[in-house]
């Protein structure tokens, strides 16, 4: 069978805006360039990348001799559309070959959004060459501060309070840009990183403040929560 240089899934008038023919000027066009390499190996890729900005991206997908296929194996670039639990905006299936015109190397021009790709290999038998690629917000459209919550663990007593210590734990989320960190200040002390989770073994009552700031700068309301530690008995 004749080898095809590039076979993309959808070809209609509904193909997906993000969707863009194959070109070797794209490199020169898009914002960023992010390379899948194949080699003999069939069950993984050679290279690939694992995270990425929001907006335009050239798409580079290469299976040849300068990869390390030696055996002329042709391998496709596959983006997963049909999983709700991932992007599904870019339609991309990029077939390459050391032997076919292009001599393995091929380009894509594409707009990427914040979230996570699934991409995969769609030829029979390579079915665990797969991977995501994280997509974050470009710092300058990322206006949106973290979310954060709070969690406090221990035994406690009939009245509630902590018996003996008591844990705080907290977590931040970002879908855009990414958490850069988390602090907390424990009963109006200076704030402080927060690395794991926050261990208080003083009786008495404690307030415990806390914000996360994202890479584009943002950062969340404070919140706070209260809780009594009392002595063991």
């Amino acid at each position: 069978m004749a080898l095809m240089a590039v076979v993309f899934t959808a070809f209609s008038l509904a193909v997906p805006a993000a969707y863009a023919a194959v070109s070797h000027e794209a490199e020169t066009t898009a914002d960023q360039v992010l390379t899948w390499t194949a080699g003999n190996d069939y069950m993984k890729y050679t290279s690939a990348p694992t995270t990425a900005v929001a907006g335009k991206a050239t798409i580079v997908f290469e299976s040849s001799a300068a990869t390390g296929n030696t055996t002329g194996l042709s391998h496709t670039l596959t983006f997963d559309v049909s999983n709700p639990d991932y992007n599904t905006d870019v339609s991309l299936n990029i077939l390459a070959s050391p032997f076919d015109s292009e001599g393995g190397r091929h380009t894509a021009e594409v707009t990427l959004t914040p979230g996570v790709y699934h991409y995969f290999c769609a030829m029979p038998g390579h079915q665990m060459m797969s991977g995501e690629l994280i997509v974050t917000a470009a710092p300058g459209d990322d206006t949106t501060a973290p979310d954060t919550s709070a969690t406090v663990s221990g035994t406690k007593d009939d009245s509630g309070n902590y018996i003996g210590s008591a844990k705080v734990t907290l977590t931040a989320s970002d879908t855009e840009s990414g958490v850069a960190g988390i602090e907390y200040s424990l009963d109006d002390a200076t704030y402080s990183p927060y690395t794991t989770p926050v261990d208080v073994n003083n009786v008495g009552r404690h307030t415990l403040t806390y914000r996360a700031t994202d890479k584009a700068g943002n950062t969340s309301p404070t919140k706070s929560i209260d809780f009594t530690v009392v002595a063991a008995q």
